[in-house]
């Protein structure tokens, strides 16, 4: 019992240490910059310091009552890293927006209760979400469209 309880602790100690990670090589790293005028490493330790904090949430949660660990989810995992992939190859060739949509009907195809037109609205939301906030609303020089 005791290695099950390990095993399930597994997850929130390496979001732990990817947010400590992230938000220690901001600071290290990159121009904090100030409140007004943000910098490019207010960002990532941002991002770190909040992923940080709800992974050590999860943790106490977790020592506290530990979840049960079912068996793997192979098909999930695979899932997650063709998306990945998918994003990663895409994203020079036909730009960032494209590169997301295929990325998210790629990870969808691993559920398998997942219906196409709810995969296809999903993609479009995430893609069009994605224009939105670091396209428009952040100004991040990404190639939305490329050839566009």
């Amino acid at each position: 019992m005791r290695g099950k309880s390990l095993i399930s602790h597994l997850g929130p100690i390496i979001m732990l240490l990817a947010g400590l990670a992230f938000a220690w090589g901001a600071v290290a790293t990159l121009d904090l910059g100030t409140f007004r005028r943000m910098g490019p490493g207010a960002f990532p330790l941002l991002v770190g310091g909040v992923l940080t904090v709800l992974a050590a949430i999860c943790l106490v949660q977790n020592i506290r009552s530990p979840i049960g660990v079912g068996p793997a989810d192979y098909i999930a995992v695979l899932g997650v890293i063709v998306g990945v992939a998918v994003f990663a190859f895409f994203t020079p060739r036909l730009g960032v927006l494209p590169a997301t949509a295929i990325a998210v009907l790629a990870t969808g195809s691993a559920i398998p209760d997942f219906k196409w037109p709810y995969r296809i609205m999903l993609a479009f939301g995430v893609a069009i979400s994605v224009w939105l906030i670091f396209v428009k609303g952040l100004g991040m020089p990404f190639v939305a469209i490329k050839g566009l």
